[in-house]
């Protein structure tokens, strides 16, 4: 399995241009049309120069995001799952 790294939290309107591909992908994937202020975490694919996003709107939970990782053969680093659990403690306050 691949290590995922969060590289930040953005709004779709507001991503990178190098990243913005990796989202649309995901968005067609999930048969997910996100708005521009919609917040997204972006993991990178740690060794790779692939990104894999997480739509914070669809997924609440830390398992629902691990999940999506496990369907691309890719886990969380520590440091990053301690994040995402911060980030999903406060948007489900």
């Amino acid at each position: 399995m691949h290590r995922a790294h969060l590289v930040g939290v953005y709004e779709v309107g507001e991503l990178p241009e190098e990243l913005k591909g990796f989202v649309r992908f995901q968005a067609y994937h999930l048969q997910h049309v996100p708005a521009k202020e919609e917040k997204v975490a972006m993991l990178q694919i740690v060794g790779t120069t692939s990104y894999f996003p997480i739509f914070l709107n669809k997924v609440s939970t830390i398992e629902a995001a691990e999940a999506q990782l496990r369907e691309a053969d890719a886990v969380l680093d520590d440091v990053s799952k301690a994040s995402l659990v911060r980030i999903f403690q406060e948007k489900n306050k």
